[in-house]
């Protein structure tokens, strides 16, 4: 009986004990962006006007300019539109020169109306504007945000 007294006892100060605290749950935060990559004086973008964003130029493409590469993070805070508007896994359309900006336009293969995005850019590299539609999403924008009115129906290709 004591044996049975003393399990009751344990028993009912487990049971009184206060809980453990438990971690806060983690929230997912939007990664930041990469810190910009110095642009080479000099930068003329202007030279992949007529070529396609994935064909080299003097040995580097244009999603792979580091002027391009450090213009669109400093416009474009979401991790996930910025892989995705520098990707070479897209169909594009030849780079046009429009408003005195160097205008890339590339989409998803398959699926270029509804998921489709640009890139317009100074010729020197030091100012740039980036348009990402994707209809599924209901996401149609221009970063930074006050770049242009949001683009109803896609991003400008310069065709």
């Amino acid at each position: 009986m004591k044996r049975a007294t003393a399990l009751l006892l344990i028993a009912l100060a487990a049971c009184s004990r206060a809980p453990e605290p438990q971690p806060e749950p983690t929230r997912a935060v939007e990664a930041p962006a990469p810190a910009p990559i110095p642009s080479a004086a000099g930068t003329d973008l202007s030279r992949y006007v007529g070529k396609y964003p994935f064909d080299p130029v003097a040995g580097t493409r244009f999603v792979d300019e580091p002027a391009v590469r450090a213009a669109v993070a400093l416009v474009v805070p979401d991790a996930e539109v910025r892989d995705i508007v520098l990707s070479r896994d897209a169909t594009a359309n030849p780079i046009a020169e429009r408003d005195g900006r160097v205008l890339s336009w590339a989409c998803e293969a398959h699926n270029c109306g509804p998921h489709n995005w640009a890139i317009a850019i100074t010729p020197d590299g030091r100012d740039a504007a980036v348009c990402y539609h994707d209809q599924d999403a209901g996401v149609s924008r221009w970063y930074p945000a006050d770049y242009r009115a949001p683009a109803p129906d896609g991003c400008p290709s310069g065709e």
